[in-house]
């Protein structure tokens, strides 16, 4: 963990900032940091950096672009961070169909996810309102486990007769369905297969 003195949004940028240069071997600009976190303008960005900057976790350069240098410091403890690949969008809602092509990733605290050290993890931005009785709302993002057992219950990423969705992993009379957490919103029941893809481990709400 950081040191209180910044806070949580804060130790997320400068995660974020970690992870771009060790991946791309050059520090992010304003506006992909804005992207990655969905700011609506790189001034949040800035606000941010400036802030990092004051508290001496990172060192600017003038106004240059890539200007942004991480401080190394032996008074920082590292903190144990996972880079997930973000998968795309899922519908927390009706079920449709979605390409598995990986577009970024996402970068989390290892506590969070439990117990999931060498597992096959991916993120998947949350679209629909059907999950909500869960508090999984629009635009939240899931990061869900490959490799972890489904159980009744279990918040689920499952391809039905073809098609990907966010459910509740429910059963009735031995049969298993995916239940919506929303009264406005229908139960799935296969009519050919149901295939789970990964277990959610963990939600990520942008504040």
């Amino acid at each position: 963990m950081y040191s209180n003195n910044i806070t949580q949004r804060q130790s997320q940028v400068l995660d974020f900032l970690k992870d771009f240069k060790s991946r791309e071997g050059i520090a992010p600009t304003y506006r992909e940091i804005s992207g990655h976190f969905g700011f609506k303008s790189t001034k949040a960005a800035l606000d941010h950096i400036r802030a990092l900057e004051r508290r001496g976790y990172v060192r600017l350069h003038g106004n240059r672009s890539r200007s942004i240098e991480v401080v190394a410091s032996e008074s920082f403890s590292t903190r144990h961070v996972v880079s997930i690949p973000i998968l795309g969008d899922v519908p927390a809602g009706t079920p449709e169909k979605k390409e598995g092509n990986r577009s970024d990733v996402i970068t989390v605290d290892e506590a969070i996810l439990g117990n999931c050290k060498g597992h096959r993890l991916f993120a998947l931005k949350v679209t629909g309102e059907s999950m909500i009785g869960r508090n999984i709302c629009d635009g939240d993002w899931v990061i869900a486990d490959a490799d972890a057992s489904p159980h009744e219950d279990d918040v689920v990423i499952a391809l039905i007769d073809g098609d990907n969705t966010l459910k509740t992993l429910a059963k009735e009379k031995n049969s298993y369905y995916l239940k919506s957490e929303n009264p406005n919103h229908p139960n799935w029941i296969p009519m050919e297969e149901m295939i789970v893809q990964g277990v959610v481990k963990a939600l990520i709400r942008r504040v």
